[in-house]
């Protein structure tokens, strides 16, 4: 006689695993399909993210500043506590010597050296100091100390310039700044210094003769 094994527990156990595993193999890879979007999707967010922050970082080292939306986002964001919690920030290293002295020559082109360094000083925030002295080139060694002290007191990055001879520095045991000068051809600086002296601050050879139409050449160049 044979018995009807396929209601019998043991067949129906034998088939409940398999139905379980297949169960989970679905769910399985559903979810496997899950992660690789979310991880495109975050990858997409990080790079995005990146690519904002490296603008805004070569905007900010290209203009000396933050750029003006990063302005506008804090302003809308609010103004940033961080000074309040850890003070101000280092001083910033700076590529170029802190501390220049300028001692003009004259006849040299030192007028117009000065109006482009105001322009510079305005713009890379650096502290421009020009003396009223023009006519006092050589100091004695009283006058040199106390010239170097003032100059030494001037608040750093600094750029002084004035029509003096060379000071040593280092001979009064101060810090030596760095020295730049601009330099002419001698004859054109001669003529330039014979016009100077002969009628004054009102510059060209052509504007001389508009000027003074009447005078004779030797008396014009003698």
């Amino acid at each position: 006689m044979m018995k009807n094994f396929s209601n019998s527990p043991l067949h129906c156990n034998s088939q409940t695993p398999n139905h379980i595993r297949e169960r989970n193999n679905r769910k399985s890879s559903f979810l496997s399909v899950l992660p690789l979007r979310f991880s495109l999707r975050g990858y997409g967010f990080c790079m995005a993210v990146l690519f904002l922050f490296c603008f805004g970082s070569l905007f900010y080292q290209l203009n000396g500043g933050p750029p003006k939306i990063l302005l506008d986002i804090r302003q809308y964001l609010g103004e940033s506590t961080f000074l309040d919690d850890h003070g101000p920030p280092a001083a910033r290293v700076l590529p170029f010597p802190s501390q220049v002295v300028y001692n003009r020559v004259g006849k040299c082109g030192s007028r117009t050296v000065v109006i482009l360094l105001r322009l510079l000083a305005e713009k890379h925030q650096f502290n421009l100091v020009s003396s009223d002295i023009h006519n006092k080139t050589r100091l004695t060694k009283h006058e040199q100390v106390d010239l170097m002290k003032n100059i030494s007191s001037i608040p750093q990055p600094f750029l002084y310039t004035r029509h003096v001879h060379f000071l040593n520095f280092t001979r009064f045991r101060i810090d030596q700044p760095v020295y730049i000068n601009i330099i002419r051809d001698p004859i054109n600086r001669f003529l330039s210094n014979y016009f100077f002296r002969r009628f004054g601050d009102w510059r060209g050879e052509q504007n001389h003769l508009i000027r003074t139409p009447g005078m004779k050449d030797d008396e014009r160049y003698l």
